[in-house]
């Protein structure tokens, strides 16, 4: 049965204000709702049956078994509320991706020295998972993203029916990430001009010798005087330096240039040329009625510019939002 908007609202409000967001929380007595299960209805069911019969025929075994079955229950209830009682979970961060993709959503539970066993954790209609744990597991969840700006997940359900399958426990957890979600990237699009009125002529780039234009990875046709053997040293991982020759001019990125209306849309035009010039290592910038970004190329300047395309117009309100 669907819920009418206006109760699902209100139920999101007394959310907030009982399991408000934050980077950990901790399951305690106020964050913990536990309810019978399907088969714990029925269980108690059973109790009354045998219960009304023990009364009718006075039955002392009946009214035995019907007592021990209460007591088995009422020992369920504390069990499965304790399997989450204490529990700690805590935001590690996420992938940055573009609005409509997946992102891995890692998570840390902590036990606090308490064993916890048959745990289901997941967002509603995406992936969930279940697990068991000692100390401290750290976990790797897809979550579908809608738009751009700061990731707002929404609330995730963290519930088990250990041991016995009669009670359900759960809480509802909000986490803040604080990783930004970029634009939608739409490549369809042509690069704009770089010789329109008002252009700041510079240099456009290829492959070459002249200036370093950031890493990959190792290929075992590469040159040894061009690893980076420093980075080698600290990670253990074996990249190449990129290095980049001037040919060109630079390419300054603007809304009204997109040909599309909407400023989401063209949010995503502009998103799309901006991984078009990081490819070809062509010097971009941007030039947006907030803000002004001078053509350079490497991956620092592009997430720099994605940052500033996922936040266009929404920097302020989300801000206060994560206060």
């Amino acid at each position: 049965m669907k819920l009418p908007a206006s109760i699902k609202a209100a139920y999101q409000r007394w959310l907030d204000k009982r399991i408000p967001s934050a980077s950990r929380v901790t399951l305690d007595q106020s964050r913990i709702f536990i309810v019978p299960t399907r088969a714990g209805f029925l269980w108690l069911g059973i109790a009354v049956l045998i219960f009304l019969l023990a009364a009718n025929y006075q039955n002392s075994l009946a009214f035995g078994l019907t007592f021990f079955m209460i007591s088995l229950f009422m020992l369920s209830i504390y069990h499965t509320w304790r399997n989450l009682a204490g529990m700690t979970v805590v935001a590690r961060g996420s992938e940055q991706v573009h609005a409509g993709q997946t992102t891995q959503v890692e998570l840390e539970l902590q036990s606090e020295g308490r064993e916890r066993v048959a745990i289901t954790i997941g967002w509603p209609d995406e992936e969930t998972t279940a697990t068991s744990f000692s100390s401290s597991k750290r976990l790797s969840l897809g979550c579908r993203t809608i738009s751009r700006g700061y990731f707002q997940p929404g609330r995730f359900k963290v519930e088990s029916v250990y041991p016995l399958g009669l009670c359900r426990t759960w809480s509802w957890v909000k986490l803040d990430f604080h990783s930004l979600i970029y634009p939608a990237a739409n490549s369809s699009r042509d690069l704009p001009s770089a010789s329109g009125e008002g252009e700041q002529l510079g240099k456009a780039t290829t492959a070459g010798q002249e200036s370093f234009a950031g890493v990959r990875s190792f290929n075992s046709s590469d040159a040894l005087t061009h690893v980076d053997w420093k980075g080698y040293a600290r990670s253990g991982e074996m990249n190449t330096k990129l290095f980049q020759d001037n040919v060109g001019s630079d390419i300054w990125l603007r809304l009204n240039e997109t040909g599309v209306t909407g400023l989401e849309l063209q949010l995503s035009v502009i998103t799309g040329w901006c991984l078009v010039c990081h490819q070809q290592l062509i010097p971009f910038g941007l030039d947006l009625p907030e803000q002004k970004i001078d053509p350079a190329t490497g991956q620092a300047h592009l997430e720099k510019c994605l940052s500033i395309l996922a936040l266009c117009g929404l920097a302020k309100k989300q801000s206060g939002d994560l206060v």
